[in-house]
């Protein structure tokens, strides 16, 4: 691009001329941080009821219970097919054996098939077909989890819908429509001055109010220790708690906590609109924490940075108690093989017959 001979590409061409400029780029690179505003929650999202309901995931409830019937359904049909076929041909039928064909298809590791008759064979590579459509969908979906932030992304919404608690420190000071409404004298003015101050406040904030309402008021120490060991989301402004994490926090600990900016879309306002919706209630907030010392805090950014994590993988390490499931699974299935062999070796040693006949 050629600022000086008044040439520029499509994508800048309409762009103000201090935009297009060396010193506008270094302009819009110390303004850029007037848009981070360092106010919100402060939590540990906890990763592990994903990994332990992780093989469950793909598929949901009613899927899960059409596949069981279906298996149990196409068992019942291969036995049929079986049972003809070894009437007409000879062999051994049994409907266990079907059952765990059945399942192995699903599984992809079929057993070895034994079909004379062209009906058992269509019907053995319909069912192997259908078992592989869902063995695909099973592991698209399954990679799908494993490779999306849908567990680990959190945003305002999420965090209201969630189960977790609002903590605020002792030191801070919360305005409530109740505190606003003092300033009335008659209590029908007091009520209309609380539904306009409610309907003015932003839309981050106001997603909140509810649970901000019932939020706990925690010094220091008991607010850390909320936040690591329950599900307790903590407002805060970042700077002031900053210091403290590092100090009382291992790496672990700090590489899983969310921030979640209360203000970080107001500059869609900006860009938005000319005239900002909420430009008196912006104005009030910032004069309240110039008054409250935020501001020198906020604009000290070398002294306060933000938190960095030390695990380079930025990945959640699985605990043995994720596999737990899978486990004991293998453990019971062995166990009962065991139980079968011992039941048949008791069955054809009293019958004596092929394959265990001395």
């Amino acid at each position: 691009m050629d600022v000086f001979g008044g040439k520029y590409e499509n994508l800048y061409e309409y762009d103000p001329l201090w935009r297009q400029s060396f010193v506008g780029c270094i302009m819009l690179n110390i303004l850029q941080d007037m848009f981070k505003f360092n106010l919100g929650f402060i939590l540990r999202h906890r990763y592990s009821g994903v990994f332990k309901a992780f093989y469950s995931l793909p598929f949901s409830t009613t899927v899960w219970l059409c596949i069981y019937g279906s298996m149990l359904f196409g068992s019942i049909c291969l036995y049929v097919l079986s049972k003809w076929d070894t009437s007409v041909f000879g062999g051994e039928c049994s409907f266990a054996y079907e059952l765990l064909l059945a399942f192995s298809a699903y599984c992809q590791h079929i057993l070895p098939l034994q079909a004379t008759s062209n009906s058992r064979r269509i019907g053995y590579l319909t069912f192997i077909v259908c078992a592989y459509v869902v063995h695909s969908f099973y592991t698209s979906n399954l990679l799908s989890h494993l490779v999306s932030d849908r567990g680990k992304a959190m945003d305002l919404n999420a965090l209201v819908e969630s189960d977790y608690q609002f903590a605020l420190l002792k030191d801070m000071n919360l305005d409530t429509d109740r505190r606003v409404s003092l300033s009335y004298s008659s209590l029908a003015d007091a009520r209309d001055s609380a539904l306009k101050y409610e309907k003015s406040m932003d839309n981050n904030l106001s997603i909140v109010w509810k649970k901000l309402l019932q939020v706990h008021i925690m010094n220091l120490t008991t607010a850390l220790d909320a936040v690591i060991y329950s599900k307790t989301a903590l407002l805060t402004e970042y700077y002031t708690i900053y210091p403290c994490l590092r100090k009382y926090l291992d790496s672990e600990d700090i590489c899983q906590l969310v921030e979640i900016d209360l203000y970080s879309k107001v500059k869609q306002f900006f860009f938005t609109n000319k005239s900002f919706l909420y430009k008196e209630e912006f104005k009030i907030g910032a004069l309240r924490a110039k008054e409250a010392g935020l501001m020198t805090k906020i604009f000290n950014i070398e002294k306060f940075s933000p938190l960095k994590c030390d695990d380079s993988r930025g990945d959640y390490k699985s605990q043995f108690e994720h596999a737990v499931s899978p486990i004991i699974i293998l453990f019971a299935s062995y166990v009962l093989a065991v139980l079968v062999l011992i039941g048949e070796r008791l069955h054809h040693r009293l019958n004596r017959v092929f394959p265990y006949v001395e």
